[in-house]
């Protein structure tokens, strides 16, 4: 799974580096270390807000956590949803069928059962740019109050992701984004070689700490 992930690359060099309208101006976003579910976050979709094919490109921001359309609001919304099962859940069916996306992440937390605890690694792409990781969002809409949600895709770890943890994100290349955006075309299992990862400060499990320091390598005997 994912719980946390870092996006501090210059938001209109991610419009740029993958073709999509920029975000709103009404709808900034800071760079962040520590992104935690709930939060507000760019995403980049091509359907529009009540899952219309054919939208141009674009960033959107989005709560991470998903509220379905039909659904009451809870403390308990999804910030994943399994792959393999996808197409069963009533939950994400319907997103997964009509409102893809991805999230840009310069990089995501899993965290190590160990003796001394839970240690929280770093992920990311070995040449440093932006991973995109594989989504499914929906529009959830009461009198007065509009909320377009996600959650991440995750499936079964590659070779350099399962010594941490047994599932990963969904990773989607830049040659397979319109594929999936488009058409729903999942990418295939990521390559050995496509992830590297170190270990990270504990500060990471407080949501309150948000600072590049957060993504320092620290020495570790694993």
């Amino acid at each position: 799974m994912c719980g946390r992930f870092s996006l501090a690359t210059p938001i209109d060099d991610v419009a740029t580096m993958f073709e999509a309208e920029p975000l709103s101006d009404l709808t900034p976003f800071q760079p962040s270390w520590n992104i935690a579910p709930q939060a507000h976050v760019p995403v980049i979709t091509q359907h529009g807000v009540n899952g219309e094919d054919g939208v141009p490109r674009h960033l959107r921001s989005m709560k991470w956590g998903l509220r379905p359309s039909w659904a009451k609001p809870s403390h308990q919304e999804p910030i994943n949803a399994r792959l393999e099962s996808i197409h069963e859940k009533p939950m994400f069916r319907s997103s997964f069928q009509r409102r893809r996306c991805v999230v840009p992440a310069d990089g995501w937390y899993e965290w190590m059962t160990t003796p001394q605890g839970k240690v929280p690694w770093y992920h990311h792409r070995p040449d440093g740019r932006c991973s995109l990781l594989a989504g499914i969002w929906d529009t959830w809409t009461t009198e007065g109050a509009t909320v377009e949600s996600f959650a991440l895709l995750t499936r079964s770890a590659n070779a350099d992701c399962e010594p941490v943890h047994h599932r990963m994100p969904v990773l989607v290349e830049q040659d397979e984004l319109q594929a999936w955006l488009a058409e729903g075309e999942v990418p295939p299992s990521s390559k050995p070689g496509t992830v590297e990862r170190y270990v990270v400060s504990r500060k990471v499990n407080r949501t309150g700490e948000d600072h590049q320091g957060l993504i320092k390598p620290i020495p570790t005997l694993f």
